[in-house]
């Protein structure tokens, strides 16, 4: 076999493991526009360049059937590949998005990293792993709850970052609709994009009539959570300013 035959079933191999990992980033872990507003895409693409492009380059580098350490070289190789590929990814994991929290006017977006396993264990929960979910949220009763809630918010966070406040999304269906706006409002704020917000709720099933929205923050980005104007269905994260 040849050095290029060599590096190029390495590259293929690693092409599938990270076509794999893009389709897990994106549309489970990071479902867009988490991924990029979170800052993770950085990550995501230096991971994807070492798994991609520096393991089948160093094949070609040192590949040779002569060789008698070669089994030792392309282990090596492999070995780097797969350590860097286990710290980027748990990185990554770390400070997953978990849950998209209602809590009446806006929406939350919660890290993995910004729940304490205290507050978990009062809500006798864990943190999901296949995505973020959605949730509502109540009002903190106790005062320990209304310390940490009040702190929270002191810096960007609020009732969506303590478990054992979460209730059911549906339950909060009436006070979401209530404290949401028209889409006309967004397309007042998105003048220039007026045909994109258009074909993004025609993908929905939805148009001005037929949809509402509330803002959410992710980071240092804020996007409009689009949601059914009946149900408050939530249709998805637009990426539009609210």
């Amino acid at each position: 076999m040849s050095r290029y035959k060599a590096s190029g079933i390495h590259l293929l191999l690693s092409a599938g493991i990270g076509l794999t990992l893009f389709a897990l980033f994106w549309f489970v872990w990071y479902p867009a526009p988490m991924l990029v507003a979170i800052g993770g895409h950085e990550l995501f693409l230096l991971i994807i360049g070492i798994d991609v492009i520096l393991g089948p380059l160093l094949t070609l580098v040192v590949f040779n059937p002569k060789k008698r350490s070669l089994k030792f070289d392309l282990l090596v190789i492999a070995m780097m590949q797969i350590g860097a590929l286990v710290y980027g990814v748990g990185v990554m994991l770390k400070a997953r998005p978990v849950y998209v929290a209602a809590v009446g006017d806006h929406f939350q977006v919660v890290q993995a990293t910004e729940v304490t396993n205290g507050n978990l264990k009062k809500a006798n929960a864990a943190l999901p792993f296949f995505g973020p979910i959605l949730v509502g949220t109540k009002a903190p009763v106790g005062r320990y709850d209304i310390d940490a809630v009040e702190l929270v918010q002191q810096i960007g966070g609020g009732r969506g970052h303590f478990p054992q406040l979460h209730i059911p999304y549906e339950s909060m269906a009436s006070e979401v609709l209530e404290k949401s706006k028209p889409i006309s409002t967004l397309i007042a704020n998105n003048a220039a994009k007026a045909d994109e917000i258009a074909a993004w709720l025609q993908q929905h099933n939805l148009d001005a009539n037929t949809a509402r929205f509330q803002p959410i923050r992710v980071r240092a980005s804020e996007y409009a959570v689009v949601i059914n104007a009946k149900t408050a269905a939530v249709a998805g994260i637009a990426p539009f300013k609210p």
